[in-house]
Parts: C-alpha cells; sequence; structure tokens
C-alpha cells in the first residue's frame, strides 16, 4: 500500500532519502507528483484530458550514482514500498507508471559517460543518459551505438534496454539488446551485479539478458557497455515507388535475404 502523504512515515521516508542523495533531489511537490504521473501511454493521457487523476507516486528521488540507487533499493525492500524507476517519462505502455504509489526513481542524473573504447570500440555510460547526448559525444568521436529509435531525443538508454528497444537501422546493426557488453544493476535488496564483459560466453547463462526487456522488475540498471561503429562515409536517403503493396514487401523481403 501507498505510505499516506500526510503521515509520520511519510516524514520518516522523506528523511530517510534526503540523507541518501540530500534534500534538493528529493521531492514531494503535488507538481512533481503529477508530473510523474502521466508518459506517452494513452489511457493517463486519457485521464488527465477528462480531468481524472492518474496514478501518483509519494515521493520522487534523483540519485547520482549506483550506490544512491541501492540504498534507496534498500529502504524501498525493508518497508516494502512500492519503487518505480523513471527515465525520459517517453514510454508508451504505462511501464513507468507509479500505480501503486510510492517511490519513483528518477534516474536522469546518472548521464555520466564513463568510457569510449575506440580500440575495443565500446561506449560505457550510466543508463540515465539521453541517447541523443550519448550520440551527440559520440558522434564527435567519429563512432555511434546507431539505435536511432524515432524516442532518441527524448528516452534515456536504460528505457530503450528495459524494454529491448528498436530504431530505424536495427536491420543492419540489431537491437539494443545485440549492442550490450554488459551490464550493472541494482537488485531489489540494493545488491550492485556486474555482468561479464563477454556476451553469449560459454560459462553458464548471459545474465544481461534477464534485465533487458525487464521493465526495470528484475533490478534498476544503472551502467551500460554498448558497442559502437565507426560512422558512415555518407548516408544517402532515397524514395522509391512501387506498383503495389505486394511489389513492395516483396522488394523489402529480397533486401533482406539477399544482401
Amino acid at each position: 500500500m501507498p505510505v499516506p502523504t500526510d503521515s509520520y512515515l511519510n516524514e520518516f521516508l522523506y528523511t530517510e532519502l534526503a540523507d541518501i542523495v540530500g534534500p534538493e533531489n528529493v521531492s514531494t511537490s503535488q507538481a512533481d507528483k503529477i508530473a510523474y504521473s502521466c508518459d506517452y501511454y494513452w489511457i493517463p493521457e486519457l485521464w488527465i484530458d477528462r480531468g481524472r487523476r492518474s496514478p501518483e507516486p509519494d515521493v520522487v528521488v534523483h540519485p547520482r550514482c549506483a550506490e544512491e540507487v541501492s540504498r534507496i533499493c534498500r529502504i524501498a525492500s525493508k518497508y516494502k514500498i512500492p519503487l518505480t524507476v523513471w527515465g525520459g517519462g517517453s514510454g508508451s505502455q504505462g511501464g513507468a507508471l507509479p500505480i501503486h504509489g510510492g517511490i519513483v526513481l528518477d534516474t536522469k542524473k546518472l548521464n555520466r559517460i564513463l568510457e569510449i573504447d575506440k580500440t575495443s570500440l565500446t561506449v560505457t555510460a550510466e543508463t540515465g543518459i539521453i541517447m541523443q547526448h550519448l550520440e551527440w559525444a559520440l558522434a564527435r568521436e567519429g563512432f555511434g551505438t546507431m539505435h536511432e529509435p524515432a524516442s532518441i531525443s527524448c528516452a534515456t538508454l536504460g528505457g530503450f534496454l528495459a524494454h529491448r528497444g528498436t530504431g530505424v537501422l536495427s536491420t543492419k546493426y540489431g537491437k539494443i539488446e545485440d549492442m550490450v557488453m554488459s551490464l550493472e544493476a541494482v537488485l531489489a535488496d540494493g545488491t550492485i551485479v556486474d555482468t561479464l564483459a563477454v556476451p553469449r560466453h560459454a560459462s553458464g547463462p548471459d545474465l544481461s539478458q534477464l534485465f533487458l526487456g525487464s521493465e526495470g522488475t528484475f533490478g534498476v540498471m544503472t551502467k551500460a557497455t554498448l558497442k559502437i561503429h565507426p560512422l558512415p562515409e555518407v548516408r544517402r536517403f532515397q524514395a522509391f515507388v512501387f506498383p503495389d503493396l505486394h511489389t513492395g514487401l516483396e522488394a523489402g523481403r529480397q533486401l533482406m535475404v539477399r544482401r
């Protein structure tokens, strides 16, 4: 059950969270509660349009590192408080909505690029970074993840990981799970785990796949290492007209099987 917003327990929760991240990174304001009660899912947008209130969190917290996320998870686990992870708020299926109240954990202050390895062709970044910002930083070095979905300008890296995102170039470069080399994640009890840096290894299951697509149900992903690619020298865009739908679909199929 959500912690009542006017209770002593709520004040106690606020104090504990403020001790972890600082009071400037904890909010119980009504404006923030409303902001975190609606994403791009059509149902809460419909509710707001009709003057109804969608489910709101009791508190919003902005951690800045995996250790702070760990301590927040331990509090939520200890007091049995619902915890919902929020990235860019651009989800279209309602997965980030705090339907049981509790804590919303906004990851956008975990936004550092930790390493661009031009030899191994990988990038390591925190999962709260907006994907467009990551791509701009890589482009300045002549690289890109080549993961370009429609929500690239507002969604976080963690959001794409949490729902196995695809992009307009996924046919060539793969989906987000094909790009991941390793992950750092915080479990519900606060344990911080790192998956092996070699994907599809022979020594047991690939634990990265446990978190990818899990929508935050198995843990809070806080860091990821992805493959990167040199930017193409030229990109050309062309349009083609086909006499009918079947011919167009067949042309697309031939491109896939004969490339």
